[in-house]
């Protein structure tokens, strides 16, 4: 008796984690796919990503050396692929949008070119066809972010 309810125990905990680490792995599979397509499309423009990172359905990166930041999108990356000269961007900074105090329509990126500005999705509310983490944990990463791109700022 006590054996076939463990039994039990063990498939019935088999049949709900089963279906989760599939999930996990084909997400990070998917994700590994698009951060080497966008490395193959960086080096074929002569940038040597050091950093790429998936965040939501932005793919995002940096070649500190030659201060080039490059982005694209996670659905598309060879078509929106878009490269940034950090050397024009006079200031950067993790900007978010916030609905109520507790939640956040937007977060991302703000670059601030000499012709424009220029911003970067990581998060979108309204956006029903994106792929997403929490927006509070997507501000972070845009903080990180913008830690690790100020330095690459032309000193104005």
């Amino acid at each position: 008796m006590e054996f076939s309810a463990t039994l039990v125990g063990i498939i019935i905990t088999l049949l709900m984690l089963v279906p989760v680490a599939y999930l996990i792995m084909v997400s990070s599979g998917k994700d590994n796919k698009v951060k080497k397509s966008v490395s193959q499309l960086s080096q074929s423009n002569g940038i040597n990503l050091k950093t790429i990172d998936v965040i939501g359905n932005c793919v995002i990166g940096v070649d500190e050396t030659s201060k080039k930041l490059v982005y694209t999108s996670k659905r598309n990356p060879s078509a929106d692929y878009k490269i940034v000269n950090m050397e024009d961007v006079k200031d950067c900074r993790a900007k978010s949008i916030k609905q109520t105090e507790k939640t956040l329509d937007w977060v991302g990126l703000e670059l601030v070119e000499k012709t424009g500005k220029l911003e970067i999705p990581f998060y979108n509310e309204h956006d029903e066809n994106e792929i997403s983490k929490d927006a509070f944990v997507c501000l972070q990463d845009a903080k990180r972010w913008e830690n690790t791109l100020r330095p690459l700022l032309k000193a104005s």
